[in-house]
């Protein structure tokens, strides 16, 4: 995934409303305890849990290389909670290899190997009834000027394989209208929107950086969102894992405020960019490193696919019907005024805060993330007596069990439900 170095050091230099800036990174803290240690001497094996589904989208981007492939590495992905991948393989032998071996371990991979561009319907062809094809990558952050082809491809995959998605990932919304080839970020998402059958839109945008957030990001999850659903389709956000220029070495907060905040605003498929670090300049980590060595941000990684596991019946089957913020409100996004009919009062405490409300077919759900990088934040809150709290590990308890003001550290959230 390419990334235009200038572009960044602009936004860093021109940059105004910087969020989050501190001296030090350390974080500050405050005198109450999270809900984890809260709970913690309390016997919850009669409480329920979350439905188990396995279906969430989560996604390795430059998974494993050719000259890695065998069964182990297969593990070694399905173990980091994985379960879609996507790298361009050098032949349609080992292509065709990576799907086998996918299939052993229930994971999914999107075709991207020779011909798939030049010889179209021949490689959709012979790979469109393998169980573990995905859908077909065409193109990584194009600009406008790429529909005419782009459109031509998806409808030949699609005239041959209507099951699956032409994949195409869009650029962020802090490049210039040169890079996408229109007047605007707005014009050209809905571009590739109108004039390809996408099934679903994909974009990237990398929001912390140093030791700030971009101050964009949320009006382009927001922008995403709305497009995304005024055309019927899902979108899917990116989480980076691997550390380059400005963007730091990945921490847990770091991964939490990234995916909570993609799925507070609704978004149906996480990938992470990327799994195995790229053997090149200016990269210089990644949960797999160069040389194929499991690194702590691989842990990482297995840590907050479980927190999404746990939850990801939630997040699939649920419609998000408002995002605010409390706080310092992000460029071009909504403050928060009122919270949902359940909740009699909240009180957020020491910095910013986003809060997602969902539903579903069975319950409501209100979310609460902490979205300062170096601050923990109090939250006091009273419900009515029939709400619960769905903690991380997907059991559902009383949200009368807390019954005092918790924290909630940088990135992460809590999530009410009714």
């Amino acid at each position: 995934m390419k990334r235009n170095f200038i572009l960044l050091l602009v936004s860093l230099t021109l940059t105004n409303c910087i969020k989050d800036i501190e001296d030090v990174y350390t974080v500050k803290s405050i005198d109450v305890a999270t809900i984890e240690s809260l709970i913690s001497s309390k016997d919850l094996n009669d409480y329920p849990s979350v439905k188990d589904t396995t279906g969430f989208p989560l996604m390795a981007w430059r998974g494993i290389p050719d000259e890695y492939i065998s069964i182990e590495r297969f593990q070694e992905v399905k173990a980091s909670g994985i379960n879609l991948m996507f790298y361009p393989y050098k032949s349609i032998e080992n292509m065709q290899i990576v799907l086998d071996y996918a299939e052993q371990m229930d994971i999914k991979v999107l075709i991207s190997c020779p011909g798939l561009i030049t010889q179209t319907e021949m490689i959709v062809n012979l790979f469109k009834d393998h169980p573990a094809n995905a859908g077909y990558f065409l193109q990584d952050e194009p600009s406008a000027s790429h529909i005419p082809t782009l459109k031509k491809l998806a409808e030949t995959i699609e005239s041959i394989d209507n099951t699956r998605f032409a994949y195409i990932n869009l650029l962020p919304n802090f490049f210039s209208p040169k890079d996408y080839a229109v007047g605007s970020y707005e014009e050209y998402i809905r571009k590739f929107i109108t004039e390809i059958p996408l099934k679903m839109l994909s974009f990237d945008h990398y929001p912390v950086v140093s030791n700030y957030i971009r101050p964009s990001w949320y009006y382009n999850l927001a922008f995403i969102r709305d497009e995304a659903e005024k055309a019927g389709i899902p979108f899917w956000a990116f989480v980076l894992t691997s550390a380059h220029w400005s963007y730091p070495v990945p921490t847990i907060d770091h991964l939490r405020m990234q995916v909570y905040s993609n799925l507070a605003y609704g978004a149906k498929g996480i990938q992470y960019f990327t799994y195995w670090m790229p053997d090149r300049d200016p990269y210089i980590s990644g949960p797999i490193n160069n040389k194929g060595i499991k690194t702590n941000e691989y842990y990482l990684l297995q840590e907050i696919n479980k927190e999404i596991h746990n939850l990801s019946y939630i997040f699939q089957t649920s419609k998000v019907t408002k995002v605010s913020h409390y706080g310092d409100i992000p460029q071009r996004t909504t403050q928060f005024t009122n919270a949902p009919y359940f909740v009699e009062s909240i009180d957020i405490k020491g910095g910013d805060a986003l809060l997602s409300e969902m539903e579903n077919e069975d319950n409501s759900f209100f979310m609460i993330q902490n979205t300062n990088l170096h601050r923990e934040i109090g939250i006091d809150i009273q419900t009515d007596n029939q709400t619960k709290i769905v903690l991380k590990n997907g059991i559902i308890i009383p949200a009368s069990l807390i019954k005092e003001e918790f924290k909630l550290t940088p990135g992460d959230m809590v999530m009410f439900m009714r």
